[in-house]
């Protein structure tokens, strides 16, 4: 059982009564104990140094008080020193301070206020140490610290106002407790306001009995109350339980577990049995077994055995996933072991491969070396491309030792390789370098944004003093334009060789400009080779870079045109390659322009005689038909020729008896002239039928109209 104290509990105190928990509970209520004997020992000598101080106030009242003192509120012999220091500071400035207190009726060296009786010293300030929170420790506050000189002068002025009333040493004696029963209701209310809680928050503190002690004292009251109903005292045992202590009763004997007893009386009755024996309730206590205690340290021996297995387990636990980490960790410095055996093993191969292209370009022999070292170099990249990446970059070393077989190769320092005469030299031994030097710098280095466009290709460098500065010069001095046939070889065989960079390079800076520099130069009426001979190879190699060509070759075409007559073929030949090169818009504006009106004027001459025919004109017209959209043609043909020819017919079936028959072949005649093509167009068979409806009508007899 346990009796509550106090409304709030405490769970650090809810102990069964166990040997160990009575003996926590009894030093705890000694220390209990000595404290409130220590405050009781201090508040007796408080008491005494208080009617000590009252004492000495009798004794000097015959000596009288001074002036000072009395503005002071202390008393002579005892009072504080008075600080002349108060507003010293004021010699810096007007002293407008010390002027509005001695308007006020303040004297330097007494208190303040109208009597004199307030505080004589200044507010002091206290400096808080840095990170210290309210109320913490024993620090004083700037406000505690001037409340006890507040305090102080009102205490002085209690003891002036005793001494001037005569009050004896009891009087004192009383106010000195009054005022120290004032202070630590100051002190108490002060402690309330701060954040820590202290006496209103005081812990419960709980009572433990055993149950006999709970049976005996039931028993003494239950006798009480008989002996009074004995002496005819009435007992109102309500109003007794009602003032009974609170108490909550748990029962852990016997072996059924702990129970709740709310009522005393049955504490005794509905005992359980306990476990074992087959005997009564009584035999654990015959035997003098502590049942609970005994429980109670079962429990905390079965909680501390749980507990170490659970970190038994837990550091199992730990050292299973250790040991798989470590599985793991090893595994992988084994494959990384295992891959830089690999990569030394490959780095060794590749140096002796190294060493071999060493020898082999030391030696010399032209092309045949340079066919070896690039099918050695070759097999180094593909077997072992780590070695042309840095930091071994292989290539360089290729580079150097093909470089001077090159320069062998093509005789550089004789000046013996003429790209004109031998356009193909030394391509097929170079083909296998540009699969080992191409795109090496990409692979192995980052690109550098302030190096030229191609300065850093090895092929380029490799062949620029060889072959690219060679076929420079012969392009610009040698070269004949009308004769294309050896660089086109060159370029057939050096297209896969070259680096896409120096081929373009080559186009549009040394060959474009050559035959732009021919085209300017190419008169169409004295030049005996047509310039679509020299020009036109070139579209597969220079596509659409060669656009600027056309205008002024249209331009140079356009005026050869104005002196052309139908008659002469030449205009043509020299006009019809350009059909599928210029652009349809391009093409049918110098076709309308220059050869349009020349075939309108062969129309016009065409003369349509069914005795005697002439079919040239309408042949130099027809000739142009290829190049020629059909709609132009039909046009053309719409406006020169048809006109003229239905109305030579309407005259010859107008006549007096025509020959039907003449008639009909002179028609399938004319129509065999025309294409299929120009025969199919619907306006064409328009012009074919009106003819038809005239023959038709001179058959029958009819009048023949008019087209």
């Amino acid at each position: 059982p346990m009796r509550e104290e106090y409304s709030e509990d405490d769970s650090d105190e809810d102990l069964l009564p166990s040997t160990f928990g009575q003996r926590v509970m009894q030093g705890a209520a000694q220390r209990r104990k000595e404290q409130e004997e220590a405050r009781q020992r201090a508040k007796d000598e408080e008491r005494a140094d208080a009617r000590a101080r009252g004492d000495a106030a009798v004794g000097g009242r015959g000596g009288g008080f001074d002036a000072a003192d009395d503005a002071a509120g202390g008393f002579a012999g005892t009072r504080s020193k008075v600080d002349n220091k108060i507003g010293e500071f004021e010699k810096y400035t007007k002293g407008i301070g010390m002027k509005l207190l001695e308007k006020m009726g303040y004297k330097k060296g007494g208190g303040l206020g109208k009597d004199g009786s307030g505080m004589t010293a200044p507010m002091e300030t206290q400096m808080r140490p840095k990170t210290m929170g309210m109320g913490f420790g024993d620090f004083k506050e700037a406000g505690q610290l001037n409340r006890a000189k507040g305090s102080k002068a009102a205490e002085a002025v209690a003891r002036k106002k005793a001494r001037d009333s005569g009050a004896e040493e009891e009087d004192l004696e009383d106010a000195a407790e009054n005022e120290a029963r004032r202070k630590r209701a100051e002190k108490e209310t002060r402690e309330r306001a701060m954040w820590k809680k202290r006496d209103d928050l005081r812990r419960a503190r709980r009572e433990y009995r055993t149950a006999e002690e709970v049976l005996a004292e039931q028993e003494k009251a239950d006798a009480a109350a008989a002996r009074a109903a004995a002496a005819g005292v009435p007992v109102d045992r309500g109003s007794h339980a009602a003032h009974r202590p609170k108490m909550t009763i748990i029962d852990m004997r016997g072996g059924g577990g702990a129970r709740v007893v709310t009522d005393l009386t049955r504490l005794g009755e509905d005992a359980p049995p306990a476990d074992g024996g087959g005997g009564g309730g009584g035999d654990g206590d015959d035997d003098g077994v502590p049942l609970p205690e005994l429980q109670h340290n079962l429990r905390l021996i079965v909680d501390l055995a749980e507990a170490e297995i659970q970190t038994t387990d837990a550091k199992i636990r730990h050292e299973k996933d250790t040991r798989e980490l470590l599985a793991r960790e090893r595994a992988r410095l084994a494959d990384d072991a295992e891959r830089s055996e690999e990569a030394c093993e490959r780095l060794r191969l590749a140096l002796t491969l190294a060493e071999k292209c060493e020898t082999t370009a030391r030696g010399g022999g032209g092309a045949l070396a340079l066919a070896q070292l690039a099918t050695m170099y070759g097999e180094m990249r593909a077997n072992f491309p780590e070695t042309f990446r840095a930091p071994h970059d292989m290539a360089d070393a290729a580079l150097a030792h093909a470089h001077p077989l090159v320069a062998e190769l093509f005789d550089r320092d004789r000046g013996g390789w003429d790209p004109l005469c031998e356009p193909t030299r030394g391509a097929e031994a170079l083909r296998p370098w540009r699969g080992v030097l191409e795109g090496s710098r990409g692979v192995s280095r980052d690109v550098d944004i302030f190096e030229a466009p191609d300065g850093g290709d090895r092929m380029t460098t490799l062949l620029t003093d060889a072959v690219i500065q060679p076929l420079r010069a012969a392009i610009a001095t040698r070269w004949d334009v009308a004769d294309p046939e050896p660089l086109l070889r060159f370029f057939d065989a050096w297209s896969a060789i070259l680096p896409p960079s120096a081929l373009n390079d080559l186009r549009a800076n040394v060959l474009l400009p050559r035959l732009q520099s021919a085209v300017e130069s190419w008169d169409p009426t004295r030049d005996a080779t047509p310039i679509h001979a020299w020009t036109h190879p070139w579209l597969p190699t220079l596509g659409d870079a060669m656009r600027p060509l056309w205008a002024p070759i249209r331009h140079k075409l356009g005026n050869a045109l104005g002196a052309w007559h139908p008659s002469d073929a030449s205009a043509l030949t020299a006009l019809s390659p350009w059909r599928r090169v210029f652009d349809e818009r391009d093409w049918e504006s110098l076709f309308a322009r220059c050869v349009v009106p020349k075939l309108e004027h062969a129309l016009n001459a065409l003369v349509i005689n069914p005795a005697a025919q002439s079919l040239d004109e309408i042949r130099w017209v027809l000739a142009w038909e290829p190049v020629t959209p059909t709609r132009r043609m039909v046009s053309l043909l719409e406006a020169g020729f048809f006109p003229k020819w239905l109305r030579v017919l309407h005259a010859w079936l107008s006549s007096e008896n025509p020959d039907l028959e003449e008639v009909t072949r002179w028609y399938l005649g004319w129509k065999s002239v025309f294409s299929e093509e120009i025969l199919s167009h619907e306006r064409v068979r328009t012009q074919l039928n009106v003819a038809l409806d005239m023959m038709n009508q001179a058959v029958t007899g009819e009048g023949v109209r008019a087209p």
